[in-house]
């Protein structure tokens, strides 16, 4: 008894030992680079492009478009991240590849890793797949695009995770590399926008982009001198720069950028600063303020009041409309510029606003508003400040139109009660433009519909029977279409946050570089006609940029609703 127990023991224990041993295999053949779902914390440098700021500071990050390493490359310490090689382990208990010595993986703060997602569903990799076939589609303006090119797996079991090669590839001497360099705030107080457009561009180069193209990340969100920035252009002989993304940045490098005859493309939205080479792709204050005020202006809307805060961007503003309504014989207006001191001293504010206003004190009442427009600008703040005070002043939001800026377009200013009913602008994507078209056809042919029902013959109930099955079918029609966006469900897919202005800027800013970098044309040739995939912005070769903007409604909840025959269909 004793000798079986002992023999049971030994197999037992012969058994769990084979079934450790079993779960470390794994193949070394294979690595890759993990990535933080946010920026890459930790610094690529390589030794063959002297690019260092100085020993204490590291601005640079270098992306080929397989994130390629060897021996010669080095790393730049981020000391606010850990470095680690280890083994990770995928949510569906799979194991990642044993780490040799020339493996890398970065391994971040962030728990959630590219690489360690959740296998998503049949049904979600199916609807992925066919959004990336319609992505395609649009990108038909690159002939070198192909499935293949992208990273996303279609076998049963493997998460969809960006694929970062970590092999070298050498180039024949007839093999001209080309560099992008892409200035961004990873720091400081704009270094959100920074981040969401650098994970733009990576996808559209990882995605789209061939070998022989390096992307340069400089980071602006930190003091930097201009010599820097001239001992990195030296180095690296960029073929084309995008960004940066603030109005200072571009002051700073516009001079030397333009002198060098590099295009740079800015992420800013003062078209001031447009010129021949120099494109600006910010949805700029005037034209928010020409959208807003076409809009009102075909809506029979003739006497304005124009609230603005005395600083520049309030007299940016303010210039901007009374010349769209200067060319108006038929409108009149009246301005009122309210400093930092009048809008914290509550009792004065309010009495400069009554003043506008006409504000009737004796009988506490205005009996008729002078205004059948309001345009409110400024920040956040500032509008919150004032629109409450214009319903305490019986301004009516609906019988006065409050307008606004894409400043409206926040939660605060979308719930608060007293702008329910307010217009402001806003950017249009190619498919939004679309189907806002789609959307207003549909809505003639229902409300020709309902004209036609009404004055059908009460007894002709084949012809009510036809104009319900039409009505019917654009409803089923438009059901249909409510559907994720096709870029939009790539890029959660990927990187797993939400699209914004930005995701789209950065990634159509980067298949454009792609593009032009992979075409023997100059800029001015290859930019004429081009419309961005995403976006569907139009450049010209002065520098401006043509973008799909419409107006919309604040209704009940912070809905937004369209206003019919206020957007741009250029």
């Amino acid at each position: 008894m004793f000798v079986f127990q002992k023999n049971y023991y030994f197999i037992i224990g012969l058994l769990t030992l084979l079934f450790f041993n079993s779960c470390n295999q794994s193949d070394i053949n294979s690595s890759k680079i993990i990535i933080d779902n946010t920026i890459s914390k930790p610094i690529l440098i390589n030794k063959k492009i002297i690019v260092n700021k100085t020993n204490k500071k590291q601005n640079i990050i270098i992306l080929n478009t397989k994130n390629k390493i060897t021996q010669n490359d080095i790393f730049a310490p981020n000391y606010n991240s850990k470095i680690t090689k280890k083994n990770l382990n995928l949510l569906d208990g799979k194991t990642l590849n044993v780490i040799n010595e020339n493996d890398v993986v970065f391994e971040f703060r962030s728990e959630r890793l590219l690489q360690g997602r959740e296998a998503s569903s049949l049904n979600r990799k199916k609807k992925t797949n066919k959004a990336l076939t319609a992505v395609f589609k649009m990108l038909k303006i690159n002939p070198s695009l192909e499935n293949q090119n992208l990273n996303l797996k279609n076998e049963k079991n493997l998460n969809h995770s960006i694929d970062y090669s970590i092999k070298l590839q050498q180039f024949p001497n007839n093999i001209v590399v080309k560099n992008i360099i892409v200035f961004l705030p990873f720091t400081g107080p704009y270094s959100n926008y920074g981040n969401k457009i650098r994970k733009a561009i990576d996808l559209s180069i990882l995605r789209f982009g061939s070998d022989n193209i390096n992307v340069i990340y400089f980071d602006t969100g930190t003091s930097y001198l201009l010599e820097e920035v001239k001992l990195l252009i030296k180095e690296i002989k960029p073929n084309i720069v995008l960004g940066p993304f603030t109005r200072a940045s571009v002051l700073k490098l516009k001079p030397y950028i333009k002198e060098k005859l590099i295009p740079m493309f800015a992420f800013t939205n003062d078209i001031a600063l447009v010129d021949k080479n120099i494109w600006s792709l910010g949805f700029s204050p005037e034209e928010q303020i020409d959208s807003i005020i076409s809009c009102s202006l075909s809506k029979g809307h003739k006497n304005y009041g124009l609230i603005v805060p005395n600083d520049l961007y309030g007299k940016i503003i303010l210039n901007r409309a009374i010349n769209n309504l200067s060319d108006k014989s038929y409108t009149s207006f009246k301005k009122l510029l309210l400093s930092n001191a009048e809008m914290t001293n509550k009792p004065k504010l309010e009495s400069i606003l009554k003043r506008f206003l006409d504000y009737n004190k004796e009988q506490k009442q205005m009996l008729i508003s002078k205004f059948d427009a309001i345009f409110i600008g400024g920040n956040e703040n500032f509008v919150l400040e004032i629109a409450p005070l214009l319903a305490f002043f019986d301004i009516d939001s609906k019988k006065v139109q409050i307008l606004g800026t894409e400043k409206f377009n926040v939660k605060a200013i979308k719930n608060e009660p007293s702008l329910e009913g307010a217009w402001f602008p806003r950017i249009l994507d190619r498919e939004d433009r679309n189907e806002l078209i789609i959307h207003n056809k549909e809505e003639d042919e229902l409300k020709k519909i309902k004209e036609d029902l009404n004055i059908a013959i009460e007894n002709n109930n084949f012809r009510k029977d036809s104009l319900k099955a039409k009505r019917l079918k654009i409803v089923l029609d438009r059901k249909a279409r409510i559907k994720e966006k096709d870029f939009t469900l790539v890029w959660k897919n990927i990187w797993g946050d939400d699209v914004n202005y930005f995701s789209k800027v950065g990634f159509d800013t980067g298949i454009l570089a792609i593009n032009f970098l992979n075409q023997d044309k100059k800029i001015e040739e290859y930019i004429e006609n081009i419309e961005g995939s995403i976006t569907g912005f139009k450049f010209a070769t002065n520098g401006y940029v043509t973008k799909l903007a419409s107006v919309v409604e604040i209704q009940k909840l912070g809905r937004l609703q369209n206003i019919r025959n206020c957007f741009n269909n250029n």
